[in-house]
């Protein structure tokens, strides 16, 4: 009689996304990008010598002084920074912790990021105040202050970038290690930064809406919209045809539980909506509303394109990997840099950070 043999039931991976980096780090990643952005988008505006054209109550008097407040939305983008950082510290936990992580620059990217966001901060408020401060001291054109609005350029975009290169170096998620990702990135930072600038003036009501500082950015952002969709289509496409965790978190996005954020929130209000109403709104100029709605939804798909990242990574990790993790926090104290063996205490201490 021959016996029956059983064949092994064959299961399929379970993928799960990560849930360490929630909604929290989304908003940082968002508001220091776009702080950033608008910081380089403004300082390549001045620098070109495009007229401002102020209305009268671009200046009140403050002591005996005018402040001159024409610059103020071309050089706010510090303030959004500034903003942010307090998200990442919130999600970093105990202030030891924090501590920790920022003074290993040689092995944490969180160290290197609190530096160059730090001066980047120090030095675009310095330049804010120069801009609309009444000191004649702070208004002399001189090689000291050409010297410190380079180096707050160079650091704007070191700070968008590194909102990419923070989440790139997590090399246990595919998704995030590449280098599209830094770019990708970069040219949110600069779309959702121009669209604040845009905003900001007409909020203001500090510049005329026939300047062409508006006509600029219109055009401008319009271009980096465009050029924003190439790179995330090439993005998406590199990720699926890498790692199988990089192709599952890609359908998480396309067709899987994360497909809202996707088509609703990326998508839709990232890109469709923008250049739709912009290109209604240039049959009529005169109607700003047009002009809001688009910018509120361009700010809204640049929040959802990091939210949409963080919440379809998904952890490539071998089995004892993991173990070993676990049991002695391994994984996290070589991300941060931290060294010790009671580090990893409990559960809600499981974080990762590179």
């Amino acid at each position: 009689m021959k016996k029956e043999v059983v064949q092994p039931i064959r299961t399929h991976k379970i993928f799960k996304p990560q849930e360490e980096w929630k909604g929290i780090i989304a908003i940082y990643l968002y508001l220091a990008g776009m702080g950033a952005g608008s910081f380089i988008i403004g300082t390549l505006i001045h620098w070109s010598g495009v007229a401002l054209n102020p209305l009268p109550n671009s200046t009140i008097r403050l002591f005996n002084d005018s402040l001159n407040l024409s610059e103020l939305p071309l050089f706010w983008g510090p303030i959004l920074v500034a903003m942010g950082a307090p998200f990442l510290i919130l999600d970093l936990g105990i202030k030891w912790r924090f501590m920790y992580a920022c003074l290993n620059p040689k092995t944490s990217w969180v160290s290197r990021g609190f530096i160059i966001l730090s001066t980047f901060i120090l030095l675009g408020l310095a330049f804010l105040a120069k801009s609309i401060l009444p000191f004649n001291w702070l208004h002399a054109e001189s090689f000291f202050w050409s010297i410190v609005e380079a180096i707050a350029f160079v650091f704007a975009i070191g700070t968008a970038l590194y909102t990419g290169i923070l989440l790139k170096a997590t090399k246990s998620v595919p998704l995030w290690n590449t280098k599209l990702l830094p770019i990708l990135f970069l040219m949110s930072a600069l779309s959702t930064g121009s669209m604040a600038i845009l905003l900001s003036t007409l909020g203001t009501g500090l510049l005329s809406y026939e300047s062409r500082t508006l006509e600029l950015l219109k055009g401008t952002e319009q271009i980096l919209v465009l050029i924003e969709g190439v790179i995330l289509f090439l993005f998406l496409l590199r990720n699926y045809k890498t790692m199988e965790q990089a192709k599952h978190s890609v359908r998480l996005l396309l067709s899987g539980e994360k497909k809202w954020i996707f088509w609703g929130g990326i998508v839709l209000l990232g890109f469709i909506f923008p250049i739709l109403l912009e290109n209604i709104s240039s049959y009529y100029p005169e109607n700003l509303i047009l002009i809001y709605a688009s910018g509120i939804a361009l700010l809204c798909g640049g929040f959802f394109l990091r939210l949409g990242v963080l919440s379809a990574g998904i952890k490539d990790q071998i089995p004892m990997k993991r173990l070993i993790e676990v049991q002695y926090g391994i994984g996290l104290m070589e991300r941060t840099g931290l060294r010790g063996e009671r580090f990893y205490h409990s559960e809600k201490n499981k974080k990762i950070y590179p």
